[in-house]
């Protein structure tokens, strides 16, 4: 529930609680006096509850169901990267204009280990979209949220994250 920090505020009818236009804003417990006889407790908001995989917690992330406030962007996006390259690597290639060569050779790299390997695909994938800061260092977190972006607005093409399993699978 957002907004209790307004409600206690307009009750009290003063600004003793910080607030924002989103949530998390509050972050510890703390009771107001409202009169000499009431007094009200602001919380801050319900978290999420415990997933039951990484994979679930992840798709909710991508899709934007898990505010972004509260998830670190360049995790998010090296993973949806991760998973694009996984299963949907033409649709990437496509979108971003890549070498599918070039993809491969990154991909593949054996002196490096995979998380690196991706990496270096984010980067490229910044390098292509503009994502250069100072010195011509590609700047992850900005291209983390162009992946992410482009994936929400469906400029990567349909993607399916989760795969219906046979019976048998099960």
């Amino acid at each position: 529930m957002c907004g209790k920090s307004s409600l206690i505020n307009r009750l009290a009818n003063k600004n003793s609680q910080i607030v924002g236009n989103k949530p998390g804003v509050t972050v510890k417990k703390q009771w107001i006096r409202i009169t000499n006889n009431i007094e009200l407790l602001d919380t801050p908001g319900v978290l999420w509850p415990k997933f039951e995989t990484q994979e679930i917690a992840l798709n909710l992330a991508y899709t934007g169901t898990i505010k972004d406030e509260v998830l670190d962007n360049l995790e998010i996006g090296y993973n949806l990267l991760k998973f694009l390259l996984a299963n949907y690597k033409s649709k990437l290639i496509e979108t971003y204009k890549l070498d599918e060569q070039e993809i491969e050779e990154l991909l593949n790299n054996p002196n490096q280990m995979e998380n690196e390997n991706i990496m270096d695909v984010m980067r490229l994938i910044g390098k292509k979209r503009g994502a250069i800061i100072s010195g011509g260092n590609i700047d992850e977190n900005k291209t983390a949220n162009i992946i992410i972006k482009d994936f929400r607005e469906a400029k990567i093409g349909r993607i399916t994250l989760e795969q219906v399993k046979n019976k048998k699978d099960v």
